[in-house]
């Protein structure tokens, strides 16, 4: 029985929150929050304003009555844009009913997830992942099945390894390239492994897209969808593309039937994505070419400028940077696991890092830095860091 403000309460949490696993990044963060003027490469959230014409287009948006619902899909403007820029990017045709507003990236794959798994349905995940990803797998009472990824193959799997985890069980693939946090970008042989498989197995490919435009070097980004169309599922966000993080807006792509699943769950959730959102998303979508360079470049040159420096450093090792707006690095070579090492860092050069199990026990060992400060504060980072010794 426990006491909350004189009521007793004898009801239990759900079995997925009465005994949750500890929240590394959040029992950082608090140590963190005790400070004074710490360096924070902590989250995904750029430091750049959005784009002076998304901001235009929103005001606009607002002084034109767009403050209502608007129908429970999107808005027919910002459904259009999202098909059109699938069609002109990457030469793929959807048609409407393929296509959903969401509330972001993670709202797509809460509402995938849910139009597709059963009770024990099992995902395979590939780690290090993206930690919210058990949450929304086992919300639906789906189960998670981990198949690790190593640097010595760049923090990509191997069809052996994909092939080895599937069972009859086996509902879906989430794949995230390019991938938070290892910064990797899958190759064509490893994303055709992954399409020949769902077509073999007839299991769904759950494609987060979120980093498509941060490729570097000679990576290149291939949609999943492309490959394998009728077994994926895309998940998509606004917010790394614009800098718009606080708009809250993306989008699920999929088979029809999927996307009007979705639809169904998402009635009980919250019906419809913010019409302001979308009119500043459809705006930042049609003028994407000329929008996104500009931020793809500043991220490109603030990942190469920290990795090069970091990797001077005997203790450290990053690998070429390839894509997303993260760097990995390995910290092994210390002595100290990851999570003492990312205390240790704060406590003494002030600089917040993820230690890299909070993204799975593949992460050990690692740590990842978010390049979303600007780069006089990265140079500051820096100098902190090279400061240490071990």
């Amino acid at each position: 029985m426990r006491i909350y403000g004189g009521f007793h309460m004898t009801r239990s949490l759900s079995k997925l929150f009465q005994n949750p696993a500890p929240n590394i990044m959040s029992d950082i963060g608090k140590n963190a929050a005790l400070m004074t003027d710490v360096i924070n490469l902590s989250i995904g959230d750029p430091d750049m304003t959005t784009p002076a014409p998304i901001l235009n287009a929103a005001e606009e948006a607002l002084a034109a009555g767009k403050t209502h619902y608007t129908a429970s899909d999107g808005d027919p403007e910002y459904l259009e844009s999202i098909i059109n820029f699938y069609q002109k990017k990457f030469n793929l045709t959807y048609a409407k009913e393929n296509v959903r507003a969401t509330v972001g990236a993670g709202h797509a794959t809460f509402l995938a997830f849910g139009a597709i798994l059963n009770p024990d349905d099992e995902v395979i995940i590939f780690a290090p992942y993206f930690s919210p990803y058990e949450v929304q797998i086992e919300a639906h009472h789906g189960k998670v099945v981990v198949v690790n990824c190593t640097a010595e193959n760049n923090f990509q799997p191997t069809k052996a390894d994909i092939a080895a985890a599937i069972t009859d069980k086996t509902k879906a693939i989430l794949v995230n390239t390019p991938n938070n946090p290892t910064g990797a970008v899958y190759d064509q042989e490893t994303l055709q492994a992954l399409a020949d498989l769902a077509k073999e197995h007839d299991i769904y490919l759950l494609a987060d897209e979120v980093y498509w435009p941060f490729v570097y070097g000679d990576n290149d980004f291939v949609p999943l969808e492309a490959l394998a169309p009728e077994h994926t599922l895309v998940t998509g966000s606004l917010s790394k593309v614009f800098a718009m993080t606080g708009f809250r807006i993306g989008y699920l792509i999929g088979p029809a039937d999927v996307v009007a699943a979705a639809g169904l769950l998402n009635e009980g959730i919250d019906f419809s994505a913010p019409s302001v959102s979308q009119a500043a998303g459809a705006y930042g979508l049609q003028h994407i070419d000329e929008i996104t360079p500009a931020l793809k470049a500043q991220f490109g040159e603030r990942l190469e400028y920290v990795a090069t420096e970091l990797n001077k450093l005997p203790w450290l090792n990053i690998l070429p940077v390839a894509g997303s707006i993260y760097l990995f690095a390995d910290i092994s070579a210390t002595g100290m696991d990851d999570i003492k090492f990312s205390n240790y860092l704060l406590e003494q050069a002030g600089v917040l890092v993820i230690p890299g199990q909070a993204f799975g026990d593949a992460g050990k060992g690692y740590i990842r830095i978010a390049v979303t400060q600007d780069m006089a504060t990265l140079e500051k980072a820096v100098q902190a860091f090279s400061k240490l010794s071990f």
